[in-house]
């Protein structure tokens, strides 16, 4: 099987539907309330063994995670690099969902601040494994987890979220770049542009030294640059959005899932696109990222 290495954060996740989000000083009613397992790290790893990648998570939980860690192996989810926090809770999101499937999110970090470079295994990723981080643990365990991931001959895939910026160094030891558009434009310190038009005429000027770029872009599918090449728009299909939080990881998760099948970038890229349509439209992150047999079932006889 496939083997991906996914070092991020673990979060227990507290989702409330409302019919419209709050503005501020406002009270609204919740309709549902769901509690399940969440943060970045978590929700790309499972989103990859979902799909049957053998998926290894590095991460830092507080003592009151074992469900969590259950939650977690349950899903096929090697959780043995997953350490206590000795000092900290669990990481908590607060996320309220509308009728409309957008969403807010309080993010507060708990033990995911505590994970440290010495918190590493040794081996990260070799030739024809992957290397997935994102942004919800500290600069210096990115850096270190990515410049040796890169070292050892992996793939490596950063999801710049949420957005901050990013050494040079770091970016040029990047394989695929996933930033959204407000991230793309974060890490290039210009103005957000608006609609798929504005997104391709920012990447195409772009000056990253990272290998290759893909932009998503949610209802809108995504945009993959690659060297020497023009950038190629990957619509989504159209669904009935229900909640959107989760549909970044899972499209995170599935492309690093195809990426470590071998499949080349775009292709990738096109289930990726797939796989995030199909978390729209359930509620919870998690909960609702698909399977390989909801993916990719097989022909009709």
């Amino acid at each position: 099987m496939p083997s991906i290495t996914v070092v991020g954060s673990v979060n227990r996740d507290l989702v409330l539907t409302v019919q419209d989000l709050p503005r501020p000083g406002e009270t609204v009613l919740a309709g549902r309330f769901v509690e399940g397992v969440g943060g970045k790290g978590a929700n790309q790893a499972v989103a990859a063994a979902r799909l049957g990648s053998r998926v290894r998570l590095v991460a830092r939980v507080g003592a009151d995670a074992e469900t969590i860690l259950r939650a977690l192996a349950a899903e096929g989810v090697d959780v043995a690099a997953v350490l206590p926090a000795e000092d900290a809770s669990t990481g908590i999101a607060s996320v309220v969902v509308d009728r409309a499937g957008e969403n807010t999110i309080v993010v507060n970090p708990g033990a995911n601040a505590a994970l440290t470079v010495a918190d590493l295994p040794a081996q990260l990723a070799c030739a024809g494994e992957v290397l997935l981080v994102q942004h919800e643990i500290s600069p210096e365990v990115v850096a270190a987890a990515v410049l040796r991931a890169r070292e050892q001959g992996g793939r490596v895939v950063l999801n710049p979220a949420p957005a901050r910026p990013v050494a040079s160094e770091v970016l040029a030891a990047v394989d695929v770049l996933v930033p959204n558009l407000g991230e793309l434009a974060t890490l290039l310190g210009v103005e957000r542009p608006t609609g798929p038009d504005g997104a391709r005429e920012l990447l195409e000027s772009a000056q990253l030294p990272c290998d290759a770029v893909v932009v998503t872009l949610g209802a809108d599918g995504a945009l993959v640059k690659q060297p020497g090449r023009p950038a190629v728009h990957l619509p989504a299909p159209v669904v009935d959005a229900v909640d959107t939080v989760g549909a970044g990881d899972t499209f995170c998760g599935a492309l690093a899932d195809s990426l470590a099948r071998g499949s080349d970038l775009l292709a990738a890229a096109e289930r990726a696109v797939r796989a995030a349509s199909l978390a729209v439209t359930g509620l919870g992150a998690q909960s609702s990222m698909p399977s390989a047999a909801q993916l990719d079932p097989p022909p009709a006889s």
